[in-house]
């Protein structure tokens, strides 16, 4: 994608923030939760300050360095794998074959790797990531697997259970109802599939960041839809640089993804409104549901 792509996408993303309110509401939790994963104070306040008229090549040319040490490098690399460690991998039964739909870079199927009670462990995305390479093992493999493939894909594969991290929102509500129900059609009876998701509750109390939730209640709606996807493509476009990834940002609460879950068959193990954790790139909600067939 180039400057010229980011700064469209940047100019009709402005025009949906509703409200000066909104504008300083969502980069006063920014400034917060770029500085929670180590973002110095000069890129902080001139990201900030500059949100609004971002020039690209200015800002990569000045911070390229600090975004691929704090970013690439501390956050996904280190503060991503701790935070699965502490919020997915606990809740994985034991396993001969897992599926990761939607892996991303693979950072947490390397991390299972290390794991004694996951044999074998296959990642898939729509698009190759550079980091499959590194994590690659006898263990571990990564394939490219579009939707049009993904039911043949799925019944050779018969994982014994399933993983879907930050990946639900990157679809569109039609296609995140077709892979559930096409996931659903040909797991294993008894395979579990561990869902997370930026995602809040609206009748359960988050366990972490109790004052951020009662902030964010107190938008409407659509406002905050607004927020999340804001933030969703600061996270994916500026920060991870990562132009392949469809944002339509297909967000659901935890209660709707509980509902669709239930609509296809699924009975629901387990759903935790994480709330608010602290070390967040991007200050979002978040939630696990895990369902089972």
């Amino acid at each position: 994608m180039s400057y010229a792509q980011y700064e469209k996408e940047h100019r009709k993303l402005l025009k949906k923030i509703p409200s000066k309110r909104i504008y300083a509401y969502m980069l006063s939790n920014l400034k917060a939760s770029l500085a929670s994963i180590g973002f110095s104070e000069e890129f902080i306040n001139f990201f900030t300050s500059n949100f609004s008229k971002l020039e690209f090549k200015e800002f990569y040319k000045k911070f390229e360095e600090e975004i691929k040490n704090v970013y690439s490098i501390g956050f996904f690399q280190k503060i991503v794998p701790d935070y699965f460690s502490k919020e997915v991998i606990p809740h994985i039964p034991k396993s001969n074959k897992i599926l990761d739909i939607g892996c991303g870079t693979g950072i947490l199927i390397h991390r299972l790797a290390h794991k004694k009670k996951f044999k074998k462990l296959v990642g898939i995305d729509i698009h190759e990531y550079p980091e499959w390479r590194h994590f690659k093992s006898s263990k571990a493999q990564f394939k490219i697997v579009k939707e049009t493939a993904f039911r043949a894909f799925l019944k050779k594969t018969q994982p014994d259970n399933l993983l879907l991290t930050w990946t639900l929102h990157h679809m569109n509500y039609n296609e995140q109802a077709r892979y559930l129900s096409n996931t659903y059609s040909l797991m294993k009876t008894g395979s579990r599939m561990i869902i997370l998701e930026d995602s809040y509750a609206e009748n359960l109390s988050p366990r972490s960041g109790k004052n951020t939730y009662a902030s964010f209640m107190k938008l409407s709606t659509s406002e905050r839809k607004v927020v999340m996807s804001t933030y969703d493509w600061i996270a994916n476009r500026i920060l991870a640089r990562r132009k392949n990834v469809p944002i339509p940002f297909g967000y659901r609460t935890l209660e709707e993804w509980e509902n669709l879950c239930k609509a296809i068959g699924y009975k629901i193990v387990k759903k935790v409104f994480i709330g608010f954790p602290a070390n967040r790139d991007i200050n979002t909600p978040q939630s696990l549901l895990i369902a089972e067939k």
